[in-house]
């Protein structure tokens, strides 16, 4: 994908600030810090400067588990380096979060049919109203999106390399997905399916036989839900 870029540096030079210039747009215009932002905001402060995951309230501070605690741990990094409450500085991180997000839909477009298809996709992906507005809004979607496009992209290069490195790499990005939203779940199973799917078929991946197949299903499942055994346990004594 760097050789792309090198050899089209201007497309993709003048494609990533458009795409900027449209988060921008966004951000400026109809900043999109609601309800669950503010929910989501007071468990990351909470977190940081009383370490007590949890909600505000009547004087004092509840542990919750309403919220999975990707989310709160990224608001948390924020407010961290520019003050609390810094959701400007939230939204801005999430525009390129976003651009990688388009990056990344490049890399699996290129993979699968080509530069030409990287270049579309790319196209697609900067220009896309709804990532754009997402971006500008203080919520989960925009790194939901980025880690599923992140699972799939290093999906593909495990296939293509067949190293057990590639396939945990693909595991931490799907658990990432997961501890963002619970939806994220889906992800991993729609993963183990197709992984399922062909050990039941004859044709395979090179280099890879149906005990193979299995090894990188376990490895890519247990790596995935790992982190949820430390959040389980922690709302179990709680």
């Amino acid at each position: 994908m760097l050789e792309l870029v090198r050899k089209n540096l201007r497309f993709f030079g003048l494609f990533s600030a458009a795409a900027i210039l449209l988060r921008l747009i966004f951000l400026l215009r109809f900043p999109g810090v609601v309800t669950d932002s503010f929910i989501y905001g007071d468990i990351a402060k909470n977190w940081l400067q009383h370490g007590v995951y949890g909600l505000s309230g009547a004087g004092e501070i509840s542990p919750t588990y309403i919220r999975l605690p990707g989310y709160p741990a990224f608001l948390a990094f924020i407010f961290a380096i520019f003050g609390a409450d810094r959701y400007r500085a939230v939204l801005a991180t999430q525009i390129f979060v976003d651009l990688g997000t388009c990056f990344l839909c490049a890399a699996i477009g290129r993979r699968l049919l080509g530069p030409r298809c990287a270049k579309l996709a790319f196209i697609l992906a900067t220009l896309c109203p709804f990532l754009a507005d997402y971006s500008a809004a203080a919520l989960t979607e925009t790194l939901e999106v980025f880690f599923t496009a992140l699972t799939l992209h290093l999906t593909l290069r495990a296939f293509e390399r067949g190293r057990l490195r590639d396939w945990a790499q693909c595991g931490a990005a799907c658990a990432a997905a997961i501890l963002l939203r619970p939806d994220g779940v889906l992800l991993l199973l729609a993963l183990e399916a197709y992984l399922l799917a062909r050990i039941a078929l004859p044709k395979r991946s090179p280099g890879m036989d149906a005990r193979s197949l299995f090894r990188v299903g376990v490895l890519v499942a247990v790596i995935a839900l790992l982190p949820l055994a430390p959040w389980a346990l922690r709302n179990w004594h709680v």
